[in-house]
């Protein structure tokens, strides 16, 4: 299966000339992280390759430039002045209006593998803790996470959504409500399956 992207090599440059050259490494671990992911749960690897090498694409815009995407594709109006909440959305929709991708996973992937959402495909939880637990990050529990991330999906997910919310609860923060919901939705995703539903 081919991915229908208008202009592969024209994306490729997108990436290399938007992206910090940090970033720019996250974002080929993410991709690495995402594969392995979607071999050990039974995703599409070629769809985890994609949607986690171009997650950030949008990442480095400073905020003028984030702002005016908001802007152009009619994105909700607290993204303005945001560009943490703001470059997943604008990365789906550079992706799907500029450069012709139309798979609906990979741009859901892509939207929301920053707050997470309720009812997560299988490849946005990867994307989502591919992420977090990609093996340039450097935090202290990093093979935790990794570990957690191979043996449960969903309890990686909700232990990420669990310091997410706590972190920015300490900080005042706002929290996103897709965030909340998601934590929700993972929580009883995981009683279900315990209760072999």
């Amino acid at each position: 299966m081919s991915i229908n992207c208008t202009d592969r090599e024209s994306l490729e440059l997108f990436i290399r000339n938007n992206l910090k050259e940090s970033r720019y490494r996250h974002s080929l671990g993410v991709e690495e992280m995402a594969v392995r992911l979607a071999r050990l749960h039974g995703a599409d690897e070629e769809k985890a390759a994609f949607a986690g090498r171009y997650h950030d694409l949008a990442k480095n815009f400073d905020t003028e430039t984030m702002d005016a995407y908001v802007r152009k594709y009619g994105l909700p109006e607290k993204l303005i002045g945001n560009n943490a909440l703001a470059h997943s959305k604008v990365g789906a929709e550079i992706l799907e209006h500029e450069f012709g991708v139309t798979d609906k996973e990979i741009l859901d992937a892509v939207r929301y593998h920053t707050t997470a959402r309720k009812d997560m495909s299988l490849l946005e939880e990867i994307v989502f803790a591919a992420d977090v637990v990609e093996d340039n990050r450097t935090y202290s529990d990093l093979d935790y996470y990794q570990d957690l991330a191979y043996r449960d999906l969903d309890r990686a997910c909700l232990e990420i959504l669990e310091y997410t919310i706590g972190s920015l609860t300490e900080k005042g923060r706002t929290i996103d409500t897709d965030t909340l919901e998601a934590r929700e939705w993972v929580l009883n995703k995981m009683k279900e399956t315990k209760n072999g539903k």
